[in-house]
């Protein structure tokens, strides 16, 4: 009977890996693993973006249930709203949109509600850690 040690120098033996390397396209690269860390020349995409749709607002703002904010304008993915936000108000603001200045929260848009002009938080809030 082998011992584990034993055992798992034998797998280890039959499953010798190739340490050595070799630059490739990455259309040959198939079936094959990195031999050193990938890093981006660039962060995509190169703004700060929602990554749901609901409201760009100020935590502070928005924080408890039941707060009220002033709905100053939208923001659809890909696009910039022109001003920043300021204190009692929100952006509405879609999946891929990038986040206003001054905002620094999105409320997720079931935990709203709008009237057209005003929008009201309607559960608590949580700063993400």
């Amino acid at each position: 009977m082998l011992s584990v040690d034993e055992a798992l120098e034998h797998i280890l033996a039959e499953t010798a890996q190739d340490k050595s390397s070799e630059a490739l396209g990455v259309g040959d690269a198939f079936g094959r693993v990195l031999a050193a860390d990938a890093i981006a020349a660039t962060t995509q995409p190169p703004f700060d973006a929602s990554a749901m749709d609901g409201y760009a607002v100020r935590f502070s703002d928005a924080a408890a249930a039941g707060g009220r904010l002033k709905l100053i304008g939208e923001c659809r993915a890909g696009e910039a709203f022109s001003s920043p936000v300021a204190a009692g108000e929100a952006v509405r603001i879609f999946t891929g949109g990038v986040v206003p200045d001054g905002a620094d929260h999105i409320v997720i848009q079931e935990d709203t509600e709008a009237d057209g002009e005003t929008v009201t938080v309607s559960a608590e809030q949580v700063r993400p850690r």
